[in-house]
């Protein structure tokens, strides 16, 4: 069965609907060196972990909101609107290495 993500508007749909928008990390200061930007825009982390990213529903009512999925077995956990929880550090770096 592919991945299905269940989107806080339309409810669970297949992930073709959905445009991957990465990791939710700490935006730079707006003052912050050219350097700090250039890694926050272009340096996508890949940790085998729990984590909240960005998602787009593309395929219907053309949102972002937030999805917390494990990387390691690519489970979607839950899913919410911006705002709605709060996206602290990861749950689980187990098998990083």
């Amino acid at each position: 069965m592919s991945l299905m993500i269940p989107c806080p508007h339309c409810e669970r749909r297949p992930a073709g609907e959905f445009h991957f928008g990465g990791p939710v990390r700490e935006r730079p200061e707006p003052d912050a060196a050219t350097a700090e930007w250039i890694s926050y825009t272009y340096d996508q982390p890949n940790r085998r972990a729990v984590q909240w990213e960005w998602w787009f529903h593309r395929g219907a009512c053309r949102q972002w909101f937030l999805v917390r999925r494990d990387t390691r077995t690519n489970r979607v956990l839950e899913s919410a609107l911006p705002g709605e929880v709060t996206t602290g550090p990861l749950e689980s770096e187990a098998g990083d290495e």
